[in-house]
């Protein structure tokens, strides 16, 4: 195997000179990088991690926590991490929380022990108290995608809007007669999760019309839990006339339930949901659109200014950016949405 040594002879520089051209350390010049690496490249030599974080103080690994991989929202979510890191050059380093994000803090605890990351992005998990100071002293940026919070940098749909319009969207068909199913929030500590602001935000457009007030269904955050539920409630003559839905995955669920029970959609039954999955356009579903892998995009290229600007203050970390980016949503008219009968 071609050793460093053989690499700075063939391309005529010193040692230290082509460590710093592969680790992309500072102090080379563009050409001469662009020859030491065209050089290594021939030579069939790869530089050791181990040496590049002693060069450069980087990983070039990017962590995630998230307290799942087989959802739509997470999966997008990492699907844009990995897609971005991947254009930097980083490696995404997953530690997996489980459902409502138990195990999170010994999982975190790991995470500390290894310390072998440029960056933290965790995906609707808070962190606070001692995880932040400890984070802090790591001196890495730190942010969080799908929940807005106060500790760290974050970024995601603002829900109260997406909530708000998704109702709007009914009452302006004529509807008078709504009912919200909300989805389990899945991940705690939070002040108010997504399915809290979507909630209150319905309520608010309701009130604001006027409208009956019936009581908030709450139902499992799946299309199977959704519907097992949704057979009950809409088996019975005073059932509303539109639901708003607190994601796709339970919308669908009601749509099926309303197929199954002969109840047309939307003749006699308008559902309207929030997320725009894949399987949304299919199915005719009306809803609130986010790109959940553009948020994951959006986190890697804060990382990488944070870590540039860090750089340019000499590691100075002692005033963090807990700013908060909200996506605007957008409504998607399908067929699942349509005025009432008379």
């Amino acid at each position: 195997m071609p050793r460093l040594d053989d690499v700075a002879r063939a391309a005529g520089v010193s040692k230290a000179t082509a460590s710093r051209a592969l680790s992309g350390a500072d102090g080379v010049s563009p050409a001469t990088r662009t020859k030491v690496q065209r050089v290594a490249d021939e030579l069939g030599f790869r530089a050791s991690g181990a040496a590049r974080r002693l060069a450069t103080g980087l990983t070039r690994t990017i962590g995630v926590l998230t307290p799942s991989v087989d959802r739509w929202y997470f999966g997008s979510v990492l699907h844009g991490i990995a897609h971005a890191a991947d254009l930097h050059e980083h490696d995404v380093l997953l530690y997996d929380l489980g459902a409502f994000g138990h195990g999170g803090h010994e999982k975190f605890e790991r995470f500390m022990r290894r310390g072998e990351v440029d960056g933290l992005v965790t995906i609707t998990w808070s962190l606070v108290g001692g995880d932040l100071t400890r984070l802090a002293e790591l001196g890495i940026p730190v942010a969080t995608v799908g929940e807005p919070t106060p500790h760290t940098r974050s970024f995601c749909l603002d829900d109260d809007a997406a909530g708000a319009q998704a109702t709007e969207h009914l009452v302006q068909l004529g509807h008078t007669d709504l009912l919200h199913i909300a989805s389990q929030t899945e991940v705690q500590p939070f002040d108010a999760s997504s399915s809290d602001r979507r909630k209150r935000a319905f309520e608010a457009v309701s009130a604001e019309h006027g409208l009956r007030m019936r009581p908030v269904r709450t139902v499992p955050t799946t299309l199977e839990g959704a519907h097992a539920v949704a057979l009950h409630f809409l088996d019975r003559p005073d059932r509303p006339t539109g639901i708003v839905a607190g994601t796709d995955e339970v919308a669908l669920g009601v749509m099926l339930a309303a197929h199954q029970l002969g109840i047309r959609v939307p003749e006699e039954l308008s559902v309207v949901g929030v997320d725009d999955v894949p399987s949304a356009a299919p199915f005719g579903l009306t809803t609130i659109r986010q790109d959940p892998a553009q948020h994951g995009e959006d986190v890697v290229a804060w990382i990488m200014g944070a870590m540039r600007s860090r750089g340019r203050r000499g590691g100075d970390a002692s005033q963090p950016d807990r700013s908060h980016t909200g996506y605007a949503p957008e409504l998607v008219v399908r067929a699942s949405t349509a005025p009432p009968r008379p």
